[in-house]
């Protein structure tokens, strides 16, 4: 073997020395926000994006890098009532098996009222935090919190929402403060990006902002001086990820929740368990209902008279509308069940398979209204089914690819 002049073999040994070395990954921020409720994909289009239990899964695996940290940008859920008392719940066990470092009060969460929120922050290790929000007692309201070695986050919302629910500790401008000399600032603020984009102006040493937007989010950060601005979107269909470099923030990637992301086992059982409870406490049960002026009857009494209809509509899928419910467990959850059956929301309609069989999935009262008049005096008109009957039900966010037109054609009789 032919060997290397001492000069050259000088050169390589001298460059190598010299190489820059690799860029270092000081920290791996995960991030989640604006769930706002949505704890599984709804619609009828496949294939359907989001859900906490791919959500979990993604992040418990985002997790296992080094020097991973995971937060949340908050607002749970749209505090509804007693059903979204039971999602936080679910959210809060979810989140305490990923173990994250700081769960921001988003302005939602926050209407919860203190009590509750020290209830959730007990079941998630305290971490639930806001450097501005007067939580009354459910957590200290501290400035902020100190994530691994070079990490210092602070939760916020905007000041007008801090006044209307009546919760303001201190202002914004009061809250953000220098982090120590060894740590980079990171800010979770539930407002949106044009507050955002005010707050970096106002704060330049921030170096990154996470904020809120509804619909999907921007694919790279926004950059304000030297702040990184980024978001994930609402409703679980994306999760963030963020790399802090030498002191920079980069390699800002979004993964979305797809179906070749697999559901996590703890996050799947705590879904199962939430729609067990929303059965168990009998929500449909307990929804308030509109008295109507004409009662439903259901499609079996359409079918006496509309016997080629009726022959059509059983070969839908709109037949079958409830099953899928039952297939996934959500059949008793009111806010699913709505757009499988007849007339949810009134006095004469759907209550329950047992006792209301008739009016069970998508039949023909759905599009053309309460027949009640129309059996006893076929004179009387029904209403016409179309394109804004549709629309009820297939609104963009759960039906984000339909097309009333190739619909239309699969069940028009």
């Amino acid at each position: 073997m032919r060997l290397l002049p001492w000069a050259l073999c000088i050169s390589i040994a001298g460059t190598a020395l010299l190489a820059k070395p690799p860029p270092r990954v000081e920290a791996t921020l995960i991030f989640t926000g604006d769930i706002r409720g949505y704890l599984a994909p709804c619609g009828c289009t496949q294939p359907q994006v989001g859900g906490i239990e791919r959500m979990a899964g993604v992040v418990r695996a985002l997790l296992k890098q080094r020097n991973a940290h995971y937060v949340d940008l908050g607002n749970w859920t749209e505090v509804g009532g007693r059903q979204d008392e039971l999602k936080a719940e679910a959210l809060a066990e979810v989140f305490a098996g990923l173990k994250p470092a700081y769960l921001n009060v988003g302005p939602l969460d926050a209407r919860l009222g203190p009590e509750y929120l020290r209830s959730l922050s007990d079941a998630v290790g305290g971490v639930v935090d806001s450097a501005n929000l007067n939580l009354g007692g459910a957590t200290p309201g501290r400035r902020g919190r100190a994530v691994g070695d070079s990490i210092w986050v602070q939760g916020l919302v905007a000041d007008r929402d801090a006044e209307r629910i009546g919760s303001p500790l201190r202002s914004v401008a009061e809250a953000v403060s220098p982090p120590p000399s060894t740590r980079r600032q990171v800010l979770l603020f539930a407002a949106d990006l044009k507050e955002a984009d005010a707050l970096a102006r106002e704060f330049p040493h921030v170096s990154l902002i996470v904020y809120s937007t509804r619909g999907d989010p921007p694919a790279s950060p926004v950059r304000v001086g030297k702040t990184a601005l980024v978001s994930v979107g609402d409703k679980a269909r994306y999760v963030g990820k963020i790399d802090l470099v030498d002191g920079e923030w980069t390699n800002f990637t979004l993964i979305e929740l797809g179906p070749e992301h697999a559901h996590d086992p703890a996050a799947a059982e705590a879904y199962r368990a939430y729609t067990n409870r929303v059965a168990e406490e009998g929500l449909l049960d307990d929804l308030l209902r509109s008295k109507g002026k004409v009662k439903f009857v259901g499609s079996r009494e359409c079918a006496v008279c509309h016997i080629g209809e009726d022959s059509k509509w059983l070969e839908t899928r709109h037949a079958k509308a409830l099953a899928t419910l039952v297939q996934t467990g959500n059949d008793r959850d009111p806010e699913c069940v709505g757009c499988h059956v007849v007339g949810l929301n009134y006095e004469s309609g759907f209550r329950g398979a047992p006792s209301t069989p008739e009016l069970a999935n998508v039949g023909c009262e759905s599009c053309h209204g309460p027949g009640g008049e129309h059996v006893f005096d076929p004179t009387v008109k029904m209403g016409v089914a179309g394109e804004e009957s549709c629309m009820t039900c297939h609104e963009t966010a759960h039906s984000p690819e339909f097309d009333f037109k190739s619909y239309w054609e699969k069940i028009k009789h």
